[in-house]
């Protein structure tokens, strides 16, 4: 019965996520969907370091953590409530280690050419927060928050699995 359930939740979360994307970007104006597209744009010129593939490397006095929001150029309302409360999250929590430099928020288009790559990069399969461990300049880990669809309903929820995950990956348990 256990599997059942299973199954159902998960047809019915891909189901939930193939209707967010049929019915993105409906009632936004073509200036604000332009916009939405510069905005990501300028932001990708800010590279996310590539991957290493040497696994979880020591511990470095030039560690960073970076949160990215990745997205489509397709968004409905719910992919654009994925950024902001991330975003809102991130700033509100983690004032501090932004301002020290220790944490950054980063938003990535992986539809503009030449960002196609973090798809396979991060597995990801629809928009997406991935948080990043960054050591002297090259990653050393990244975990993808896959629970983000499933919370987005629920902004204190996803607040919370946000600020936790976060939370866990500046302390050196992100994975």
């Amino acid at each position: 019965m256990n599997s059942l359930k299973r199954i159902s939740y998960d047809l019915v979360l891909g189901l939930s996520i193939l209707f967010c994307f049929s019915s993105c970007q409906t009632g936004q104006s073509k200036s604000q969907k332009q916009s939405a597209v510069k905005e990501t744009v300028t932001t990708v010129s800010q590279a996310v370091p590539s991957k290493t593939d040497t696994g979880k490397a020591p511990e470095s006095k030039n560690k960073k953590t970076v949160v990215c929001y990745f997205h489509g150029n397709i968004r409905c309302p719910a992919c654009i409530d994925l950024e902001n409360f991330t975003k809102s999250e991130v700033e509100a929590s983690f004032a501090d280690a932004i301002r020290d430099g220790k944490m950054e928020w980063r938003v990535v288009n992986y539809d503009v050419k030449g960002n196609e790559h973090f798809m396979d990069d991060y597995k990801l399969y629809a928009q997406s927060v991935v948080i990043l461990t960054i050591n002297d300049g090259k990653e050393t880990s990244w975990k993808n928050l896959n629970r983000v669809w499933q919370l987005v309903q629920n902004e204190g929820k996803f607040r919370e699995y946000i600020r936790n995950e976060v939370s866990a990956c500046l302390a050196g348990k992100c994975l």
